[in-house]
């Protein structure tokens, strides 16, 4: 069993009217005419790459000033829809735009009470929000941390364009983490070119989790290894970041190149156990 724990629900038409996806497929150098066409083909992606359950991303920039991203919000009703026809396989976890203020933590409310949400996702770069504001965020983090919903936060450089990347410099979040040291949050792409800085956040802060996606796991920077095979073998997530990296192509990498090279039992906690905790599962 295994648990992608970062999987975008984007079809070819969608990504296609979206100038910053389109960028992102060039920095992936992507054939667009392979993009899935329907979101039923993340299941049957699965199955062919043997991944039992997904981790399905909502966005929401509908308040963000930034126009190339007018048309890059995922609403949570439709984000619903998708994992309500696949038979439980499909975790979603909601979009909110923290620039919506008040409405953004009542959108949050009826995401995860209303629709069955898990949990939630933020694309600081996205959204043109630092991961501290504490007019912005901090009410959102609150209301995570009362009821056991733990947060994704892209950190690190992006393949997205038309955006910032100093929005999502791992740094940030310390300050949260210690504010907060209840909430459980993962940092995606294990905030790189800053991946020192996003491991030393994990290591003082123990509800921190790390997600590889968005690397073929041959690829992965040298000073990943021995924190993933030692004192944070139990904070390490599998994550794909499809469609950019597809299930399969993932799988295959990592059992010639980096499965070999892990410790006895730091597998499953990278594949499934992790996830797990992460998810209260």
């Amino acid at each position: 069993m295994s648990i992608d724990c970062h999987v975008h629900p984007w079809t070819r038409d969608f990504m296609k009217k979206n100038g910053p996806i389109m960028k992102a497929c060039e920095f992936f150098n992507l054939d667009v005419s392979k993009l899935p066409a329907s979101t039923d083909q993340i299941v049957s992606e699965m199955d062919e790459a043997g991944v039992s359950k997904a981790v399905i991303l909502g966005q929401d920039t509908h308040a963000t000033g930034n126009p190339s991203f007018k048309n890059y919000t995922l609403k949570n009703d439709s984000l619903a829809a998708i994992a309500g026809r696949a038979d439980g396989r499909l975790i979603p976890f909601a979009g909110v735009d923290p620039n919506a203020g008040k409405d953004a933590v009542k959108e949050l409310k009826r995401a995860v009470n209303d629709l069955g949400m898990k949990g939630l996702k933020i694309h600081s770069s996205a959204n043109s929000v630092y991961p501290n504001d504490r007019k912005l965020m901090y009410p959102i983090y609150d209301f995570c941390q009362e009821n056991g919903v733990p947060i994704l936060l892209h950190t690190g450089t992006t393949g997205l364009g038309d955006c910032d990347i100093r929005y999502s410099k791992p740094e940030y979040l310390d300050e949260v983490c210690q504010d907060f040291d209840g909430l459980k949050v993962a940092m995606a792409h294990f905030g790189w070119p800053w991946s020192d800085v996003a491991i030393a956040v994990a290591l003082r802060n123990p509800n921190v989790f790390l997600d590889i996606s968005g690397w073929k796991p041959k690829y992965l920077p040298s000073n990943i290894l021995p924190y993933l095979n030692g004192i944070l073998k139990d904070r390490f997530l599998f994550g794909t970041d499809y469609p950019m990296l597809r299930q399969k192509e993932w799988m295959e990498d990592f059992r010639q190149s980096l499965e070999p090279r892990l410790k006895p039992g730091v597998s499953e906690l990278l594949l499934r156990r992790n996830a797990e905790r992460l998810l209260g599962a």
